[in-house]
């Protein structure tokens, strides 16, 4: 028999094993893995090295041994992975858990989005303000000025600036109370 035939011949068998033994197969790595799908995977993944392997190596005495030592090779190389993470200290942690910790760090989406709004609502307000008053509360909320200092560059009295600042507050007050109401 020629080699081509031979490669064609165990191929034939390793899927005809497979057909016939995939539910046994598959059960015996749903009880190694975490899910089904997991094992499915890993299944598909064993049966495809067998028959690339297989046809590496013309002669294949035991169809079924072929493919079930090839599956749990698989397996044996996902158990080292998950090892070697577990090492290097890496931590799987489900959907729920992230977005329980995301939500209680104040990182959930609907948060985000709120404070986004609240965040564009401000600079809005802001910039309706007169730009005196723009100036005072900019300097001093973004810049860290000391009304002493921004007295002494711009050369209004510390009692004006206060006065700015305090009826911009006031404006600023009342337009984010008219955004939380909306």
């Amino acid at each position: 028999m020629s080699v081509a035939a031979q490669v064609t011949r165990t191929s034939t068998a390793i899927e005809q094993t497979y057909r016939e033994r995939r539910s046994g197969f598959l059960a015996w790595a749903i009880k190694r893995v975490p899910d089904p799908d997991t094992a499915e995977d890993v299944l598909q993944d064993a049966f495809l090295r067998a028959v690339a392997a297989g046809s590496a190596f013309t002669v294949v005495e035991d169809a079924a041994a072929w493919v079930f030592s090839t599956l749990r090779n698989r397996l044996i190389d996902l158990w080292r992975e998950g090892f070697a993470h577990q090492r290097a200290g890496e931590v799987v942690l489900s959907q729920e858990t992230l977005e329980r910790v995301a939500a209680d760090a104040g990182f959930h989406p609907e948060d985000r989005a709120a404070r986004n709004e609240l965040l564009a609502a401000l600079e809005a307000a802001v910039a309706a303000l007169p730009p005196e008053q723009r100036e005072v509360v900019l300097t001093q909320a973004i810049e860290g000025i000391t009304f002493a200092e921004l007295a002494k560059k711009t050369g209004i009295s510390i009692d004006t600036l206060m006065a700015r600042k305090r009826r911009a507050m006031r404006k600023l007050a009342a337009a984010l109370e008219y955004w939380f109401e909306d």
